[in-house]
C-alpha cells in the first residue's frame, strides 16, 4: 500500500489503465464494425459498402488503439526525451494506418466504378483507364504519407525534391523512349480515338481489335488470333483508321463481270438479291448494285452491302460470293472469261 502513494507508481498505473482501456475500446469498435456496420452492409443492395467495412476495420480500430497510447505516454513519467522518441514512432503509426486505409479504400471504390458501376457496363474513360488510375492514385497517396513523415522527422523536403528533380532528369534523358509512350498513352487517354473492343487499322495496313491500352504499348488482337503490341507513341504520331466509328458496318464491295447481252438491270437485281442472303448483312441498310465500266471482255458490276459488324465482313463477303455465282448459274447470267485466240500464219 505504501508503495501506492508514490505519485510515481499511481501514474504508472493511470498509464496502464489507460492504455487497457484503449485496448477495450479498439476491441470494442472492431466488434462494431464487423456486427453492426458489417451487418448494415451486407442488407444493402451492393458489395461495395461490404468491402469498404472490411478495408478500413482494422485501420481505425488500431489508430483508436494508438491515441490511448499517445495519452498514456505522456501520462506516464517518463523522460521527455523518450516520450519524444515514442511520440515519432506513433505518429509514423498513425500515417501508416491512415494511408493504409485510404489506399484499401481508393482500391475498392476503383474495382467497383471499374467492374460493378453502371458506368462499367456502358463503358467509358474510366472503365478503360480503371487500373492505371487505381495505381496512380495509391502512388499519390503514398508520396503524401512519406513527405509528411519526413517533414515530421524534420528532413527538409525541398532540399529532397531538388535532388530527385535533378535525377529524374537524368533518367528521363536515358528513358525518353519509355516517356513518349506514357505521355502518348495519357493522350490516348484524354483523345480516345478508340476504345477497347474498337478494330482499326494502321498506317502499316494491320488490322485488330483494342484488346488494352497500356502505359506504354496497346495491343491489338488480330484476325488470324496473334497479338500486336503496338508503342502508343506510334498511334498519336501516325494515321490510325478506326473500323468501328461511327458504326461497325464496314462497307464492302464485291465486283463481277458478266457478259455483253446481258440484260443489266437483271443481273442488278440479283446482285442485289444475293447480298441479302447473307444472314451476315445488315438488312436495315439495302445493297447497291452498279455498272462500273465497259470491260474487254465483260460487263463490270459491282454490289455494295454493308456486313452486320466488321467481324463478319470475311465471311459475309464470301457467301455474297458463293450466291451470286448460284444465282447466277440458275438465271442463266454468263460470267465470261478471257479468251486468247493464236492465229497460226502459214508461209506460203
Amino acid at each position: 500500500m505504501s508503495a501506492l502513494r508514490d505519485p510515481s507508481v499511481r501514474e504508472w498505473l493511470v498509464s496502464a489503465a489507460i492504455l487497457l482501456a484503449s485496448y477495450l475500446a479498439a476491441r470494442a469498435l472492431s466488434f462494431l464494425f464487423g456486427k453492426g456496420l458489417g451487418a448494415a452492409a451486407r442488407r444493402t443492395a451492393t458489395g461495395l459498402d461490404d468491402r469498404l467495412v472490411t478495408a478500413v476495420r482494422r485501420p481505425v480500430t488500431y489508430a483508436l488503439f494508438l491515441i490511448g497510447a499517445y495519452v498514456a505516454v505522456h501520462r506516464s513519467p517518463l523522460p521527455d526525451h523518450w516520450k519524444a522518441l515514442i511520440d515519432q514512432g506513433l505518429f509514423v503509426l498513425s500515417v501508416l494506418l491512415i494511408t493504409l486505409a485510404l489506399i484499401r479504400a481508393y482500391v475498392i471504390l476503383m474495382t467497383w466504378y471499374t467492374n460493378e458501376s453502371p458506368r462499367a457496363a456502358a463503358g467509358g474513360l474510366g472503365v478503360e483507364f480503371g487500373p492505371l488510375l487505381s495505381k496512380l492514385g495509391s502512388v499519390i497517396i503514398a508520396l503524401i504519407a512519406g513527405i509528411t513523415i519526413l517533414e515530421y522527422m524534420g528532413v527538409k523536403v525541398e532540399s529532397l525534391i531538388v535532388s530527385l528533380g535533378v535525377g529524374s532528369l537524368a533518367v528521363g534523358l536515358a528513358a525518353k523512349d519509355t516517356l513518349a509512350n506514357m505521355f502518348a498513352g495519357f493522350n490516348l487517354m484524354l483523345d480516345r480515338p478508340f476504345k477497347i473492343g474498337d478494330r482499326i487499322q494502321l498506317a502499316s495496313g494491320e488490322v485488330g481489335d483494342v484488346m488494352a491500352i497500356g502505359m506504354r504499348a496497346t495491343r491489338l488482337k488480330t484476325p488470324d488470333e496473334t497479338i500486336l503490341v503496338i508503342p502508343n507513341s506510334v498511334l498519336t504520331t501516325e494515321k490510325v483508321v478506326n473500323q468501328s466509328q461511327p458504326t461497325p458496318h464496314l462497307t464492302t464491295r464485291v465486283d463481277v463481270g458478266v457478259a455483253y447481252g446481258t440484260d443489266l438491270a437483271r443481273a442488278r437485281a440479283v446482285l442485289v438479291a444475293a447480298a441479302l442472303a447473307s444472314d451476315r448483312v445488315d438488312p436495315d441498310r439495302a445493297p447497291v448494285a452498279l455498272v462500273t465500266r465497259f470491260g474487254d471482255f465483260a460487263v463490270n458490276l459491282r454490289v455494295v452491302f454493308w456486313p452486320r459488324t466488321f467481324g463478319d465482313q470475311s465471311l459475309a463477303t464470301s457467301e455474297v460470293h458463293e450466291e451470286i455465282y448460284r444465282r447466277f448459274a440458275d438465271a442463266g447470267i454468263e460470267i465470261p472469261f478471257p479468251v486468247r485466240r493464236i492465229v497460226q500464219e502459214v508461209a506460203p
